[in-house]
Order: structure tokens, then C-alpha cells, then sequence
């Protein structure tokens, strides 16, 4: 005990803030992230150094780690039909997964029409064909950045959104009759069986994206007409053209908010933090691989389904299905009677049936859909029973979601700190009405909170100063109680107390900014505003800049910013007063290095508030260095 010495309170609370960022992917891909990308037991590394960025190698090795040591489920599998039946809140179980079935081709006595709604800002295409719709258009949105002509459409056609799934004569492979009214907004869309059954539907665009639906059913037949349990097809969703993958951001998911039971709204694409409830991921696995912790998960059997759809046996207020700016929201004004979790997973270069090697572990969505479904019926001769439901189908903007009210907002998924995403999405939009160019308002908004946290900042700066200045007379303590280590923290704290130093007041300048850093990479995922925003040399402030991609070797891009932003950090950690403690000395050193591997690929947005963070704390340095440090401040 001779040779201990008490580290410095600073050093400890900085490798603590250390450990925490080193344990934050590992939490973040177990409790929040979507599954990671698909790949070979083995090869998550090689793909990672092959994608050219710090943070892929990280990634890699976390998800090898995940899947080869732990074998965390991120994977879903095909469920039996007969799911429906269940009236519980649990889902079925599920045999080992096989091949879908081939798609059974549908025919029509009568050839496709399709006609076209619009109210200004979307435009609907109806298709006679199960009379749902085919494509929805967005003329407010470009389709990408280069071809800002053309505005982003929707493709439902493969499965047009609102056709129903088991009502003969009624569903994807009926003719409807379509009469557009109301200056094309308003089109009604009618079809009829053999035994007098028929269905009015009326789909009518309001305000902005939302879009009135209401079906009557109508028996104009002579004996009692049954309404099997049937569904309602919402579209799929996809990556849109140019987008590329940034890692730690959802794109395609699906949620839902249960009728009953107080609970909050379920996504359906990842877990929660410190629940065991399962996911699309999981669904895609063997079963007995489900909601496994890290450790003891079985090894598969079988390769991964390539699809699934898995029934969910609860009452549901509405269901959405997203991608990463748009999402469809369907609200029976009634509630469903379940839903069904529609998903197409991607599938890695080489994967073999006959070679375990080469079976994914993991189940990455490329397209998802989901089904509302709705409890048999039966109606009399002449008897008319009308379902209305509201249809929300655009961009995840927070002021239209808001207008729909019943938590339908919080597809967003800004998490825990939901009030301070929404409190930045209002920021930054009303700076961008005052100064239209979104990396001067990310500027502003840095400068702004900088400006709100000023006195905790500055006041944690000065007390790191006099901790410097203390550090002859703490050498001359540690040296006195070299061998009595409690009464040598018994006197240090008497000394800070004396020249009223907080120990804890040298992290605050990093501590503050944590909440903000992570709102925003939270707003960033979801957010359509920063969509295509350009700034300087950076052409959308939503992703990496990914300059000279394609032109550089092994798969690498440049990005200026994260390198300007290591640049600012290690400034900013040479000004800051360290206290004199050589392992914070140390530990310091490598966290401009660590910064840059973390938001090397990162959206440029969030770099960019970081690096102005860093310049602004780097004035505030040079400023305070000026004055002279004083161990008893009057």
C-alpha cells in the first residue's frame, strides 16, 4: 500500500464518461439500434475495413462480438396463419423457417384504370385493380438531390396500399369501379360479389397528407352475408433511390399503439431499453433463439426465412409503416383487431441453404408492410355496416403528425429525450424561416445553447483553472499522506472546500452538451427538414458528405468536417486546465481520435454542431486564459 496513490477525482469521473461512450454502442445496438447489417459469422470485420470508415470497423467488431460470443436475435421469422385466432397479447409459435411461398399471380376480367387525386401538395394514384392505391407523390419532396424535378413517389404497386386481404370478390383481385368527384379530390370506388354483397368506398384527400377513407358494406342479397376476419394492406416501404446507410440510424420500421393496457407506442423494429419484448428482428429467428439475453443462445438450424409476416393478437388504435423520412399511419376510427408485421430481409452475396457458414445471422430489413386486421362480422339482408378510418401517408414532419393527434407523432422515436427533439426541431425551423440555410441555423442553435449553459460552463472552466493553480499544494498533501491514503482524501477535499473548487466542476463543458448531442442525432434519424440540406461544400446535412465516393480505393470517402472537428477538440483540449493529473493528461489525448471514429460517418449535421461547439468552447478558452487563476474567488 506503500506505492498507492489516489487518482484525481477528475481522472476518475473522465474514465468513468470514457467507459460510458466505449459502452455506448454496444447499449445502443442491443437496447435502441436496428439490427446491423447482414453478413458472414466472421466477417463483420472484413466488411467494416472494406466500407473505409473507423466507426465500421467498430461497428464490426461489436456485431461479431454480438453474434459470434452472445448471439444477441436480431432476426424474425414466418408465423401460422391460424395466429389470428389468438386473443391474447402474445404472439404464436412459429416452426422452423422455410421458403415463402411462391406469390400466387392475380387476374382480372378487366383491364387496370387508374385515375389520380391531388390537393396541391400529393398526388394519389387509384387503381381499379382491388381499388387501393398504387402510388402516392410528393411535390414538396425531390425524388433525390440531383434530380430535384422530380418529386418522390411511393411505389405501392407491387401491393397497393388499403386492399383488402380475405374477402372474396372484394380484395386484391376484384375490378372496382372508380367515379372521381370533387374537383379531384374526392373518388369513389365500388365492387360487388356474385351473392349481393358489395362495398362503397369513398377516398377523399383533406388538409395537406391526410386522406379519408370510409368502406360501407352494403348485403343487397336476400339470406344473412358473413364479413370474414379479413385485413387491410397498408404499402411497403422502402429505401428511397440515393439514399445511402449511415450506422446507428433506423430506417425501415413498423409501430403500433395498443387499445388497451396504458401502453406507450410499440416499435416494432427495435427493442427497449431494458425490455424483453420481442421484435421483427426476433420473429425472423428460430424460436428457441428468441429474447435471449448475451449468452446461451442455441446456434441455427436453418437459414433465415427470407420473409416473414407475423400476426400480432392485440387490439391497436393504428399501425404505421416507415422508412426514414415518409411513413403511412392507418387509424381505423373503430381500432383493429390485430396486426400483421410484413418484412422482406436482405440477403448477403454468397448465402448458401446448404452451407451454415455462410447463413446470416442477422435479419436486415429491405422492405416492410404491414396488414390491420378485423374481426368476422355478419350482416343482415339489406344491412349496412360502415367502417371509417383516417390515412396518413407523407413525410415525418412534427407539426403534421402533431395535427393527428393520439400519439401518432411519436413515430419519430425521439426516445427519452422527446421534449428536447421536439424543442430542437422548433429551433431549427424557426431559424430557418429567420436565415433559410440549415447549417447556419444547426450554427445558431449551437451558439444559442452555448449562450443558455454559459454560466455553468464558465464556472466549470474557472474551478479547473484553480484546480491547476492548486497543484503544487496538492503535491506537497500527496507527498505528506503518501502512506495514508484516507487522510489524504480527507485533506484534499479540505482543500477544495477551502478554496471552493468543486471537483466535479471540470466535466460540466462535456456533461451538458451529452443531452443536446444525442436530441439531435435522434432528430436527424427521423426529421425531414434536414432532408437534401445543404451547406457549403456539404450537399445534405442528413448524411455523411461522402466526397470523391467512388473515386478513392477500398470503397473509402472523404468527409472534411469530422476531420476539422478532431482538429477544434484536440485545440480545445490543449487550452482546457487538466488539473495536473497525468493519466487525465493521457486520457485526454485520444479523445479528439475517439470523437473522429465516432462521427467519421456520422450525418453532417450533427459534426457540424459538434465542431462549432468545440470553436465556440475554444473562444471561451482564450478568453478565460487571459485572467490569472485565483484560489480564493471573492
Amino acid at each position: 500500500m506503500k506505492n498507492f496513490k489516489m487518482p484525481g477525482l477528475d481522472a476518475i469521473i473522465l474514465g468513468a464518461l470514457f467507459a460510458l461512450m466505449l459502452a455506448w454502442g454496444p447499449f445502443y445496438a442491443k437496447f435502441i439500434a436496428p439490427p446491423p447489417p447482414p453478413g458472414r459469422a466472421g466477417a463483420s470485420m472484413t466488411n467494416a475495413v472494406s466500407s473505409g470508415s473507423a466507426t465500421g470497423m467498430l461497428a464490426g467488431a461489436v456485431s461479431n462480438g454480438v453474434a459470434a460470443a452472445s448471439g444477441k436475435p436480431a432476426e424474425l421469422r414466418a408465423s401460422k396463419p391460424e395466429a389470428e385466432a389468438l386473443g391474447t397479447n402474445q404472439t404464436v409459435a412459429t416452426p422452423p423457417p422455410v421458403a415463402p411461398a411462391p406469390a400466387v399471380a392475380v387476374s382480372h376480367a378487366n383491364p387496370e384504370r387508374k385515375v389520380m387525386l391531388t390537393n396541391g401538395v400529393m398526388r394519389l394514384t387509384l387503381t381499379s385493380w382491388g381499388g387501393g392505391i398504387a402510388a402516392t407523390e410528393l411535390s414538396r419532396y425531390p425524388e433525390t438531390r440531383k434530380n430535384a424535378s422530380e418529386p418522390v413517389a411511393l411505389d405501392f404497386s407491387d401491393e397497393p396500399a388499403l386492399t383488402y386481404e380475405g374477402l372474396a370478390g372484394l380484395d386484391a383481385g376484384a375490378d372496382y369501379t372508380i367515379t372521381v368527384v370533387s374537383n379531384g379530390t374526392t373518388a369513389r370506388l365500388e365492387a360487388r360479389t356474385a351473392d349481393g354483397l358489395r362495398v362503397v368506398r369513398t377516398i377523399a384527400l383533406t388538409d395537406r397528407y391526410r386522406v379519408r377513407v370510409e368502406d360501407s358494406f352494403v348485403n343487397g342479397g336476400a339470406a344473412t352475408a358473413a364479413l370474414p376476419a379479413h385485413a387491410l394492406m397498408l404499402g411497403s416501404m422502402r429505401m428511397l433511390k440515393g439514399e445511402s446507410v449511415v450506422s446507428g440510424m433506423a430506417y425501415l420500421g413498423i409501430d403500433s399503439l395498443p387499445s388497451t393496457g396504458g401502453d406507450g407506442v410499440r416499435y416494432w423494429s427495435r427493442k427497449g431499453t431494458f425490455s424483453s419484448d420481442l421484435t421483427i428482428a426476433d420473429y425472423f429467428d428460430e424460436e428457441p433463439r428468441r429474447g435471449h439475453g448475451c449468452v446461451g443462445k442455441p446456434a441455427l438450424t436453418h437459414p433465415l426465412p427470407t420473409s416473414i409476416r407475423q400476426h400480432i393478437a392485440r387490439d391497436m388504435d393504428w399501425v404505421a409503416v416507415k422508412n426514414k423520412f415518409f411513413v403511412q399511419i392507418l387509424a381505423p376510427h373503430d381500432g383493429t383487431a390485430g396486426v400483421d408485421l410484413i418484412v422482406d430481409r436482405k440477403q448477403s452475396p454468397g448465402e448458401s441453404p446448404d452451407d451454415p457458414r455462410t447463413w446470416d445471422a442477422v435479419a436486415v430489413p429491405k422492405r416492410v408492410a404491414a396488414a390491420a386486421r378485423f374481426a368476422a362480422r355478419s350482416l343482415a339482408p339489406g344491412e349496412t355496416y360502415t367502417r371509417s378510418m383516417s390515412y396518413y401517408v407523407g413525410p415525418k414532419e412534427l407539426s403534421s403528425l402533431r395535427a393527428l393527434g393520439n400519439h401518432q407523432a411519436e413515430i419519430m422515436d425521439f426516445g427519452m429525450f422527446r421534449w428536447l427533439c421536439e424543442g430542437l426541431v422548433w429551433s431549427l425551423k424557426g431559424i430557418y424561416a429567420l436565415l433559410p440555410n440549415y447549417g447556419v441555423a444547426v450554427i445558431l442553435l449551437t451558439l444559442i445553447v452555448r449562450i443558455i449553459f454559459w454560466p455553468l460552463t464558465h464556472k466549470g472552466t474557472e474551478s479547473m483553472k484553480r484546480m491547476q493553480a492548486l497543484q503544487p499544494k496538492l503535491a506537497e498533501l500527496k507527498e505528506k499522506y503518501k502512506d495514508k491514503p484516507q487522510k489524504l482524501q480527507q485533506e484534499t477535499m479540505a482543500l477544495y472546500k477551502e478554496n471552493k473548487i468543486n471537483p466535479l466542476g471540470g466535466c460540466l463543458p462535456m456533461v451538458i452538451q451529452i443531452p443536446v448531442f444525442f436530441a439531435l442525432f435522434s432528430v436527424l434519424r427521423s426529421a425531414i427538414e434536414m432532408r437534401f440540406a445543404p451547406f457549403l461544400w456539404v450537399g445534405d446535412l442528413s448524411e455523411p458528405e461522402n466526397l470523391l465516393a467512388g473515386m478513392l480505393p477500398f470503397g473509402l470517402s472523404l468527409n472534411i468536417l469530422p476531420l476539422f472537428m478532431a482538429a477544434t477538440q484536440a485545440w480545445q483540449q490543449h487550452l482546457t486546465p487538466t488539473g495536473g493529473d497525468p493519466a487525465q493528461q493521457k486520457m485526454m489525448m485520444f479523445m479528439p481520435v475517439i470523437m473522429l471514429m465516432f462521427l467519421y460517418n456520422m450525418p453532417a449535421a450533427l459534426v457540424l454542431y459538434w465542431t462549432a461547439n468545440q470553436v465556440l468552447m475554444i473562444v471561451q478558452l482564450l478568453r478565460q486564459k487571459r485572467m490569472a487563476p485565483s484560489l480564493k474567488p471573492a
